[in-house]
């Protein structure tokens, strides 16, 4: 069993089985590993490798490539809650000191008249496919995480008050999923209904998926 998300990362490099679905369109593991090598050289260049990574996006393929590109960079995603809206989401955004907000068009205006802390970078418009173009290409880094590398900022529900950010390292991400793991098989197709900022969508199908080879289709989520 690997001991980080970024050497389960690194195994599926030239896996030509098919790893992810989306409204039609698929990806072989290889060509998953392939574009989120692409977007951690990007990370890399734009400095911002081993940085808090604001993520406020929908089930996208590029919330999947950004969470395999933050591992392989010693990056941290932090994942917006894309049901509080203003102040409260902005707040929690400069609580965890985001160096980035990545978004899309479909989430822009939740934060549109707050200071949410770091600029905003929409991944759907053109400017970030060239960059991430420029990227292809890109190598395994030499320079991997350790276990207790810090991967994910994940934030409780609020019931008993504000949302807490809740630390989740590396290792800790991959002992958490290894049971799923472990009755998974290549033949299995897993389901990620649930938002990506909750724990138990990353840690009950995206990266049991990604360590035993299973397909993962992703459902975009609409919130309301």
């Amino acid at each position: 069993m690997a001991d980080t998300i970024s050497e389960l990362v690194a195994a599926r490099v030239g896996d030509d089985r098919v790893g992810l679905v989306f409204e039609g369109q698929t990806w072989a593991w290889g060509d998953v590993v392939e574009e989120s090598l692409a977007r951690a050289s990007l990370l890399r260049q734009s400095g911002l490798a081993g940085t808090h990574i604001g993520v406020l996006l929908d089930n996208l393929p590029e919330y999947f490539f950004l969470l395999c590109a933050a591992a392989l960079t010693k990056s941290v995603v932090v994942g917006a809650n894309d049901t509080r809206r203003g102040e409260a989401l902005a707040g929690d955004l400069r609580h965890t000191d985001c160096a980035v907000i990545l978004t899309d068009s479909s989430k822009a205006h939740l934060l549109a008249g707050v200071d949410a802390g770091a600029p905003v970078r929409l991944v759907d418009d053109s400017r970030w496919a060239e960059e991430v173009g420029q990227h292809r290409g890109a190598r395994v880094p030499d320079d991997v995480p350790r276990a207790e590398t810090l991967f994910l900022l994940v934030f409780t529900s609020g019931s008993t008050g504000a949302p807490k950010a809740v630390r989740v390292s590396q290792g800790r991400a991959v002992r958490m999923m290894s049971g799923a793991a472990a009755v998974y098989t290549d033949a299995d197709i897993l389901y990620c209904t649930m938002p990506m900022f909750h724990l138990n969508a990353l840690m009950g199908s995206l990266f049991p998926a990604l360590s035993a080879g299973s397909r993962v289709v992703l459902k975009r989520r609409f919130s309301a």
